[in-house]
C-alpha cells in the first residue's frame, strides 16, 4: 500500500510539472539570441579562387627559367586557414530565425628559389563574406534543435602581393553564400553544433555557441 501511494505521488507530481510546461508560451521555454563561432573546410573559396584546379585569375609571377630543362628553378609553399565564421540570429516566431553571419578564409603562398632557398614572392588571399540569414528549425526542444538555413551576401577576395621588384593589392568582389542542409546544436545556454551543407563556411562545419533572453521578453 505504501509503494503504491508512493507511485501516485510521484505521478502526480509528474503530471503537474508536465501541465505546468505546456501553459507556458514558447518564448518563455525557447531562447531567443543565438550566438555561434564555426569552424569549416576552406574547399569552396579555394575552389572559387583557383586554389585548386588552377583555374581562376593567372599567376601573375610565375617565374620560369629561360632554358627549362629540369623544370621550374623555384617552389611554392602553401597553406590555408579553416573557414572561421561568427553569425547572430535571432527568432521571430518559435521555428523562424533573422540574423547575418561574417565568414573568413586565408590563403597563404610562398615562393622560394630553388638553389638558394631565398623566398622571392608571397601571396596573401583574405576572403570575407558578409551574409543576412534565415534559419527554419524544425525540431525544438529544450536541449536539442534540429534546423536548416540560408546565408546569402556579399563576399571579396582582397590579394596582397610581395615580391623582389613588385608590390600591390587588390580586391575582387563577388556573391557570398551559404546553404545548411540541416544542422544540429545540443545544450541549452551553451551549446556545441554541426551543420552539413555548402558555402563559405564548408561542407562541414562545427562550433560552439551561446542561446539567451534578453532580460524584457
Amino acid at each position: 500500500m505504501k509503494k503504491l501511494f508512493l507511485i501516485l505521488i510521484i505521478v502526480f507530481l509528474g503530471w503537474s510539472l508536465s501541465a505546468q510546461e505546456d501553459t507556458l508560451s514558447w518564448k518563455q521555454q525557447l531562447q531567443r539570441h543565438d550566438i555561434q563561432i564555426g569552424i569549416g573546410d576552406p574547399l569552396l573559396p579555394a575552389f572559387v579562387t583557383g586554389q585548386i584546379f588552377g583555374h581562376g585569375r593567372p599567376d601573375y609571377y610565375e617565374q620560369l627559367p629561360a632554358v627549362n630543362w629540369f623544370g621550374d628553378d623555384s617552389y611554392k609553399w602553401r597553406a590555408c586557414t579553416p573557414a572561421i565564421s561568427i553569425s547572430y540570429k535571432y527568432r521571430l516566431t518559435k521555428w523562424f530565425w533573422l540574423g547575418a553571419t561574417l565568414s573568413y578564409t586565408c590563403f597563404l603562398e610562398n615562393r622560394y628559389d630553388r638553389v638558394t632557398n631565398v623566398k622571392t614572392s608571397s601571396e596573401r588571399d583574405h576572403i570575407i563574406s558578409i551574409m543576412p540569414s534565415v534559419r527554419f528549425s524544425w525540431l525544438n526542444k529544450k536541449y536539442v534543435t534540429l534546423y536548416s538555413g540560408l546565408s546569402l551576401g556579399y563576399a571579396v577576395d582582397i590579394i596582397q602581393y610581395k615580391s623582389q621588384t613588385e608590390k600591390y593589392s587588390t580586391a575582387e568582389h563577388g556573391v557570398g553564400f551559404q546553404l545548411t542542409a540541416v544542422g544540429v546544436h545540443v545544450g541549452r545556454k551553451w551549446y556545441g553544433f554541426t551543420e552539413i551543407g555548402v558555402g563559405m563556411q564548408g561542407f562541414i562545419q562545427a562550433g560552439f555557441g551561446c542561446n539567451f533572453n534578453s532580460k524584457k521578453k
